[in-house]
């Protein structure tokens, strides 16, 4: 599944993209590391020159009082340059992951606000899974080339400095160092290369390596682990993934490792003529020892420099791979984001699905054909039918979660394509089958907002409405109690059905303009989900409302009912209505009432 594209930017456009975000995010970084720069190109070159200075005047003239000064000197000098050099490193260390967990956050915030369709394609989760490892450590993508760009700057002044020594030697050692180094350059960049190569291949393994292991760890599947036994099936699979993921691991590895043994054998030959050379000369009395010692000691830093430097290039290169699929990632324009908006008018809102039909990506099965339906202002509209009747699909596209494939929906009038995203959704009351709570307080999940910005008398009118208050009446610490015990060890776990009336509690505290209720009350018996039905429909007034239930008893109080059969609208009309008619409404109807009526007789 390897798909090869070609990097969007160059590693030079990378690098000030990273530099300008730097710059913006945490300035101080440029202080830091400017110091920080000028000390490590000066500190190689104090254990160049000081045992020159030391084996010359111990050569020459022995003066005492001169040996103790460089002695003294050297060893000042060394602790004051050493010293600050890790004072500085550990404190612009900070500075650079305050950077990249800004990036993080713009990762994140790509992640919550994408389109509602990525979140089920399995491309667009690679390719999040690909961006992360921009910035999911300190050596990688983002912050590693931070640590690169600067570190080749304080490499390239103490390069200037390296140059001029091995020039005053001989000009043919200088271009045998540079293309010896060059080799190996270019070897270290075709790993990363492949490394970046299998990036996708790794994306998808790890996408299902972090499922399989959030499944093992969640233990809200601690029931179906147990009773069905499924935790060597899931085990099993986690092992294979993490297996398959090693076997990559170990193609790369293996690269790296031919790479490692051409570097060694390149320093043999390398330092062998290099040494030779430099012995020769000092046989042959054209070099005195002092001078040998200070060539010895920069052609050695010469070539580790020079090598970090050119590794350090081709790392950034690497890097540059890497943020480039950050960048991607990141930038890439939502399909059903509308560039130029209209304003959205006041509610109440009528609705018209006008021609709709829509399949879902990847898929050739239509689940609307030509589907036509109004939603007049403050209409309160039941959508029933059997399961796979296209219920969940038509709230999907009634909240712009996923664009009409033909025909169109409108709001007075209007194309609710022509309406920013963020804009419209803001419109909405929802409570879906699946309920979400978060790990904060009941005050917290119901208004989604922190302590100081809650309405706690709106709150508790939702909280009652909702079906809610005697149980949060009941807890020591009322609304102010946490749900679950992942952040705080005093936290409560809720049944599925409280878990719906938070729900229920955080659209009526919203307010939205538009109330949806699709089958949230699941969890419910029928009377209890009959009166959460009433409650939410007289706090709705004269807002527009779509109400979804398996249950015909908890929705014939709307204004119309929308019976939907595989895909198509077959009935529509009030409860009584339908019933008169005796089609499909009032037989899935007498059903239903048959089946309570035998409960209750079961019961009794």
């Amino acid at each position: 599944m390897e798909r090869k594209n070609k990097a969007k930017y160059s590693t030079l456009q990378n690098m000030m993209y990273v530099c300008k975000g730097a710059w913006e995010y945490e300035k101080r970084v440029y202080l830091y590391f400017g110091i920080f720069t000028v000390l490590t190109s000066v500190s190689p070159f104090i254990g160049i020159f000081f045992p020159k200075f030391i084996l010359e005047e111990l050569m020459g003239e022995k003066r005492q009082q001169k040996l103790i000064i460089l002695l003294v000197a050297f060893f000042i000098i060394s602790s004051i340059v050493g010293y600050l050099t890790v004072y500085l490193r550990q404190i612009y260390y900070p500075c650079m992951m305050k950077i990249r967990f800004e990036y993080i956050n713009d990762h994140s915030k790509r992640c919550m606000t994408t389109d509602f369709k990525n979140t089920e394609d399995s491309t667009f989760l690679n390719d999040m899974e690909t961006a992360f490892r921009g910035i999911n450590n300190n050596d990688s993508g983002i912050e590693g080339m931070l640590h690169s760009s600067f570190k080749i700057v304080g490499s390239l002044i103490a390069f200037v400095g390296y140059i001029a020594i091995v020039l005053s030697l001989n000009i043919f050692l200088l271009i045998y160092l540079v293309i010896n180094v060059m080799i190996s350059y270019f070897l270290t960049f075709k790993v990363k290369k492949f490394e970046h190569s299998k990036k996708d291949d790794i994306s998808d393994n790890d996408r299902r390596v972090n499922y399989l292991y959030n499944i093992m760890y969640d233990f809200s599947y601690g029931k179906e682990m147990r009773i069905y036994k499924i935790s060597d099936w899931v085990a099993n699979l986690f092992k294979k993934y993490k297996e398959d993921r090693l076997e990559i691991h170990k193609q790369i590895k293996f690269k790296n490792l031919y790479v490692g043994i051409v570097d060694v054998l390149l320093f043999i030959i390398r330092e062998g003529i290099i040494y030779g050379y430099l012995i020769y000369l000092v046989i042959t009395n054209k070099l005195s020892i002092p001078n040998f010692t200070m060539y010895f000691a920069a052609i050695a830093s010469f070539s580790d420099w020079f090598n970090n430097i050119i590794k350090d290039i081709a790392t950034m290169r690497g890097q540059s791979l890497d943020i480039c699929d950050l960048r991607k990632f990141i930038e890439k324009v939502d399909e059903m984001e509308t560039k130029n908006t209209m304003n959205m008018p006041s509610g109440p809102y009528e609705f018209e699905f006008r021609n709709v039909s829509f399949k879902y990506p990847g898929s050739d099965h239509y689940i609307y054909k030509n589907l036509n339906l109004k939603i007049p202002k403050g209409q309160k509209l039941a959508i029933v039918g059997h399961n796979g009747a296209g219920k969940t699909t038509f709230i999907k596209l009634l909240g712009r979660l996923y664009d009409v494939t033909d025909g169109e929906i409108l709001l007075g009038g209007i194309n609710i394509k022509c309406f920013s995203k963020s804009e419209y959704y803001q419109r909405f009351s929802a409570v879906f089958q699946e309920v979400k709570v978060l790990a904060f307080s009941i005050a917290e999940n119901i208004t989604l907002s922190e302590k100081d910005n809650i309405d706690y008398k709106k709150l508790n009118n939702c909280i009652e409405n909702a079906g809610l208050l005697g149980k949060v009446n009941t807890l020591k610490n009322g609304v102010n109690t946490s749900i679950q015990k992942i952040i705080d060890d005093e936290g409560i776990e809720f049944s599925g059905g409280e878990n719906q009336k938070i729900a229920m509690a955080r659209a009526l505290y919203k307010d939205g303009d538009i109330m949806i209720l699709d089958e949230p009350t699941a969890a419910l018996d029928a009377l209890a989900e009959y009166n959460t039905y009433i409650n939410f429909n007289k706090m709705v007034k004269n807002k527009t409302a779509i109400y979804i239930s398996h249950r015909l008893a908890s929705t014939h109080f709307c204004d119309n009912i929308a019976m939907f059969e595989k895909g198509e609208l077959v009935e529509y009309g009030t409860h009584d209505e339908l019933l008169a008619l005796k089609g499909k409404y009032a037989d899935m109807f007498e059903t239903q009432a048959k089946y309570y009526k035998e409960s209750e007789r079961a019961v009794v």
